[in-house]
């Protein structure tokens, strides 16, 4: 058995402990754990590992993002711990399917913008204006965050 199998293994125990739904394992290098929460909210995280025996993780649902990599099986079922808990929290919100809508908005705005940028030509004029909006609702997001309370 070698270590990427012992260390998935490791995971997926930790992982149902936590509620796991399903794991699914693809060549002992690939992970997918699937979630459901109460409020029938899906999590699903993928998470390979590498040649080095770290681990990268990418939640997939409700919306994809990278979470970069992680040096062992606690990290990792750490991070899923916490997220699992955020989302349950978070489930609760009345702005929570609101907000799965703007992250899925966000995530076709950088297949656009990368669709764009490989593909076209772009006025410099519209380019900076597209910038500068960009600019202006990342501000606006930092001034969101000061201004909400804590969960």
């Amino acid at each position: 058995m070698n270590q990427n199998t012992i260390s998935g293994d490791v995971i997926g125990v930790t992982l149902r402990q936590l509620g796991a739904t399903s794991i699914r394992e693809i060549h002992s290098m690939m992970h997918i754990a699937s979630f459901t929460l109460e409020d029938g909210v899906e999590v699903v995280y993928v998470f390979n590992i590498t040649k080095g025996n770290q681990y990268y993780l990418q939640r997939m649902r409700p919306y994809p993002l990278p979470w970069g990599v992680f040096a062992d099986t606690a990290q990792i079922t750490r991070f899923i711990k916490e997220d699992i808990a955020k989302f349950r929290n978070a489930a609760h919100s009345s702005n929570f399917n609101r907000f799965i809508t703007m992250a899925e908005n966000v995530n076709m705005l950088v297949g656009q913008l990368e669709e764009l940028f490989l593909n076209s030509n772009v006025d410099s004029n519209e380019f900076h204006d597209f910038d500068q909006q960009l600019d202006h609702l990342l501000a606006l997001a930092t001034q969101l965050r000061s201004h909400a309370d804590p969960l």
